[in-house]
């Protein structure tokens, strides 16, 4: 077995980093990479900001996905309501969760709106710090999105409907099974570590699949899949509690 690397950028907005997107931008050129790209269809979270907003984002974004890119909704407007982790309990604020099934229905419904109009969107949730709850799956379904990138393991599994493409990890690590989803948040990402991202992306490209490709690995071996999970999710609480 090897592990397959699935290349995930949150926070994509108008005003994002582009002056270090730009060499992720070229080694996918380069190499034909299918990244997977979080957009957030209403920004008004502030610290996403970070540079002059570019006019053409929109055509940027309809070029990528017709050179094989995934677009997925990553929330609404990318500011925090609660203070709630999520079914993961993994981050400690929530654009969603804990709020009531309306409410998030009509948010997710008003960025679908958005990424629809815009040609731009394909039916893939990305949670705003990891943290959705029950209500917001059953949102997600009623709105007819089929998968999203989140979750415990190396291998996807079905989540109230939906399928679901782990994401554990912000830096390759290999386990040698399965796919890992690699998040990366350019805009706070140091000139080094992109650097490095990179370079390791060129150097292991024929690994690189698409989210696509992603939701068709399996296990070979049977309930291997569940075990990861499992491990995967211990191994991190744990290390979450040993660090504070």
């Amino acid at each position: 077995m090897a592990t397959r690397y699935l290349i995930r950028f949150d926070d994509v907005t108008p005003g994002m980093a582009w002056s270090k997107f730009v060499s992720f931008e070229a080694v996918a050129a380069t190499y034909a990479l299918p990244f997977l790209v979080g957009v957030v269809p209403e920004c008004r979270d502030p610290s996403l900001m970070v540079e002059a907003p570019r006019s053409d984002f929109w055509d940027w974004l309809r070029e990528r996905r017709d050179r094989g890119w995934t677009i997925a909704q990553h929330g609404h407007t990318h500011i925090y309501t609660t203070d709630h982790s999520g079914l993961l309990g993994i981050g400690k604020k929530s654009e969603f969760a804990g709020l009531p099934f309306d409410v998030q229905r009509q948010s997710l419904e008003a960025g679908k709106v958005i990424l629809e109009r815009e040609g731009a969107w394909q039916g893939i949730f990305m949670a705003p710090s990891h943290s959705f709850d029950q209500a917001t799956l059953s949102a997600l379904k009623a709105l007819g999105f089929s998968a999203l990138t989140d979750g415990y393991g190396f291998y996807p599994y079905t989540l109230e409907g939906l399928t679901a493409v782990p994401q554990l990890l912000s830096r390759p690590l290999g386990v040698g099974c399965g796919v890992e989803t690699e998040c990366l948040h350019v805009n706070t990402m140091s000139d080094e570590s992109i650097a490095r991202m990179v370079a390791w992306m060129a150097q292991h490209r024929d690994k690189i699949i698409s989210f696509n490709d992603a939701l068709q690995i399996k296990a070979s071996i049977p309930g291997f899949a569940a075990v990861t999970r499992v491990a995967s999710q211990f191994a991190l609480q744990t290390l979450r509690q040993v660090r504070g």
